[in-house]
């Protein structure tokens, strides 16, 4: 089975909301977020905007800006661990 693009940019969208709801839950669970994992949450978030945009006009462009910002993401976690 092959997914859409439009499929694959919802799938990469829905998974930096999952990962920032569940960084959100966990602060308020009590757990104090490092400044690493702030940083972190930045580029999730650029990535759910730029998911959201596809949706209303899908471009190449935006589907490769959305992987790079959750490739900074990656990043700065390699860099955290």
């Amino acid at each position: 089975m092959t997914m859409s693009r439009t499929q694959l940019v919802i799938t990469a969208a829905g998974g930096s909301v999952l990962l920032l709801g569940g960084a959100f839950l966990f602060q308020m669970m009590g757990y104090a977020p490092c400044k690493l994992c702030l940083w972190q949450r930045w580029p999730h978030a650029v990535a759910v905007v730029i998911g959201i945009a596809f949706l209303v006009i899908p471009s190449r462009i935006l589907a490769l800006l959305g992987g790079l910002a959750v490739a900074t993401s990656g990043a700065i976690g390699l860099y955290h661990a």
